[in-house]
């Protein structure tokens, strides 16, 4: 992808997973149209929830916000890597070789079952996947029940197959393209409500999606496909979780990446 952004480094609130520490470094540059206030209706958050009106770069270990209208989401347990987003949707993540993970990308502070995504990459030199990614949670269910709490993934790109040790549901297409649809459990690892036990559920294309050319993804068709198999996503619009709302993004995953990479687009609503 072509360098559309005029980067504007901005220092945000650094936040643990359980927590999120008030402390700030000294500002390396602060842009005087960044520092608007925090996002209404999640207060919860707002001590790392910000907004910004320009073109602005993540390089923080846990941080969440918007720029312009886009909500961005950008969480590493190590290494180095970045996002860069435009108010217009256009966002770049880079990151370096190394032994950690890091998910991030732009999209919208809830899930929407009638969410239509529009989108295109035009750069992946290894992403481990390139997905649809968000969470929902219900906290009136037990914490005992993985149920209580789903990490969800609509596949377009990817280098890992998650298809491995996991449940197979269906195979289904939507928008002409098929998938199928896999379950699996992660057992006391990071979340948005802290350490926990949850499942994932998985639709992976048949084919990888191709570079350069637009994208939709008609997010109703998944839910559906999932639901077929018992497999249900607990409320996508909750600010009751201890670390992030149920955000819904066009996520860059890289997990032990093994050499520096980068991977570019654009993100719109599709409907």
């Amino acid at each position: 992808m072509k360098n559309i952004f005029q980067k504007t480094t901005i220092l945000l609130t650094v936040c643990g997973l359980a927590s999120c520490a008030a402390e700030q470094d000294d500002a390396e540059t602060m842009n005087d149209a960044a520092a608007a206030p925090a996002v209404s209706n999640i207060d919860k958050f707002e001590a790392y929830t910000q907004r910004f009106s320009e073109t602005t770069e993540i390089t923080q270990h846990h941080a969440t916000g918007h720029v312009g209208d886009f909500f961005f989401t950008h969480w590493k347990d190590g290494g180095a890597a970045s996002l860069t987003l435009s108010p217009e949707g256009d966002f770049s993540v880079s990151w370096e070789g190394g032994g950690y993970n890091y998910v991030g990308g732009p999209g919208w502070h809830y899930g929407d079952e009638d969410r239509v995504i529009g989108y295109r990459f035009d750069e992946d030199s290894g992403a481990s996947y390139i997905t649809l990614y968000g969470w929902g949670y219900d906290e009136t269910m037990s914490t005992s029940d993985p149920a209580h709490l789903v990490e969800y993934y609509v596949l377009q790109r990817w280098t890992y197959d998650p298809s491995q040790n996991a449940e197979y549901g269906t195979t289904f297409v939507s928008d002409g393209i098929e998938y199928s649809t896999y379950r699996s459990v992660r057992e006391e690892k990071p979340s948005i409500n802290a350490p926990s036990t949850f499942y994932q559920y998985w639709s992976k294309p048949a084919e990888q999606r191709p570079l350069g050319e637009d994208q939709k993804i008609i997010f109703a068709d998944h839910v559906q496909a999932w639901a077929e198999s018992g497999w249900i996503i607990p409320d996508m619009n909750n600010f009751d979780a201890s670390d992030d709302p149920t955000y819904q993004v066009m996520a860059v995953e890289v997990f032990n990446p093994p050499e520096d990479g980068t991977a570019s687009g654009q993100v719109w609503d599709g409907r």
